[in-house]
């Protein structure tokens, strides 16, 4: 399913009915760039640490422009059964409309270009992308604009420079309430000055305002009209900042799940997913470790677990995602049906995150029916993340190796 701002609420109902049901997720992204220069590219030679800090600076400097996470369900069928996949392909573009908020990301020509050569849409990215939010930026708008509009004191004193202007409009206020007149405009030179008359107005619990276009409108009312214009206010406000919340809410499903979640290569996937939809990253390798556990608490990258198993790299002879995929999609290919909703939108174009998802799931489903190749002892592989440095070929982030 490809889902954009005009279908997401049907992608997000279907997306909490299937969550709570499904036995594992799946989740590849696709970025505006990788790395800043030579400089900052991983290296084999990298400490834990040293690859750490390169990841974290490519995660704060370029953006994500989809998320694909796709939802595997086992369905029994006799004394066999089946995977069933549905795989969501989720545009995203930060939100840019409420609260002063304005997000900022490089990209890279490279990574551009690689893009438009696998069919991306930039338009709709843009004009169409789901917009999102931090939970906890989410809240604090939310918390902050009601204590703006509820409050009933001055809360700004002035700079030197706009000690008369506050003088003016008070004494524009109270001649305002004493006429007959309807409403009292200002016409503003910044937002500066906008604040501070909104600050005045707050003091007085018979004036309300309007924003208008380079503007502001002040009127009038009984104080129970008042509490009304401010509880309409307070909903509207709570609405643009659940509309920009947006994806993010897709993502708190995910975490709240506590579903096991597999990637191919995904450390920077995961700590992609972690700045922009929950919080920044820490400068800490141990603290980032602690907060991965928290949030997805069960992860399984397949790149790990082709090249930690000599048999499986010899016989396909790459752990690359591309190349092996098709392959094991040969030698098995009914092991693993799309939902019925699902089967008409599915792209089967790799680099569209949502199908990449849907290959890295299916791809870890066909590699544990390897007849003895894999171990099953699937616990040795969660929670170890591909990351080749000079300490190793893994990432091993579990909770109880932690001291925070």
């Amino acid at each position: 399913m490809d889902v954009t701002k005009d279908n997401f609420g049907q992608a997000l109902n279907e997306f909490t009915a299937a969550i709570g049901a499904c036995d594992f997720a799946a989740l590849d992204m696709e970025m505006t760039g990788l790395y800043e220069s030579r400089e900052y590219q991983p290296s084999r030679e990298d400490s834990c640490d040293e690859r750490y800090a390169k990841l974290r600076r490519s995660v704060e400097t370029f953006g994500v422009v989809q998320v694909g996470i796709c939802l595997f369900t086992w369905k029994a069928d006799g004394d066999s059964g089946f995977y069933e996949a549905q795989p969501f392909n989720f545009n995203v573009f930060p939100a840019s409309t409420v609260g002063g908020i304005d997000a900022g990301f490089s990209s890279r020509a490279s990574a551009l270009a690689f893009l438009a050569k696998n069919s991306f849409d930039f338009n709709k990215w843009v004009y169409q992308g789901i917009p999102y939010l931090r939970t906890s930026t989410a809240n604090s708008l939310r918390t902050e604009r009601t204590r703006l509009l509820t409050r009933r004191k001055r809360s700004v004193a002035p700079d030197e420079r706009h000690t008369k202007f506050v003088a003016d409009v008070e004494c524009a206020l109270a001649a305002f309430i004493k006429s007959k007149e309807p409403t009292l405009r200002y016409e503003l030179a910044n937002s500066y000055e906008r604040k501070l008359v909104y600050d005045a107005v707050a003091s007085h619990d018979t004036l309300g305002t309007r924003s208008r276009m380079g503007a502001i409108e002040v009127f009038k009312g009984s104080p129970r009209a008042m509490a009304r214009h401010i509880a309409h206010k307070i909903k509207s406000f709570n609405s643009s900042v659940d509309d920009a919340h947006g994806f993010t809410r897709i993502i708190d499903l995910l975490s709240a799940s506590r579903k096991p979640v597999i990637g191919h290569n995904m450390l920077l996937d995961i700590l992609h997913a972690l700045q922009k939809f929950v919080s920044d990253l820490p400068p800490s390798r141990t603290q980032v470790e602690h907060d991965i556990a928290q949030f997805l608490p069960v992860l399984i990258d397949t790149k790990y677990i082709i090249e930690s198993t000599p048999g499986v790299k010899a016989r396909y002879g790459t752990s690359s995602l591309d190349e092996i995929a098709p392959v094991l999609e040969r030698e098995d290919s009914a092991s693993i049906r799309f939902h019925p909703r699902f089967m008409r939108n599915v792209s089967h174009s790799m680099h569209e995150a949502g199908y990449d998802a849907y290959m890295t799931g299916a791809t870890f489903i066909r590699l544990l029916k390897l007849d003895g190749s894999i171990d099953l002892a699937i616990y040795k592989y969660v929670n170890r993340l591909y990351a080749a440095t000079a300490e190793g070929i893994y990432w091993d982030i579990k909770p109880d190796k932690l001291s925070i």
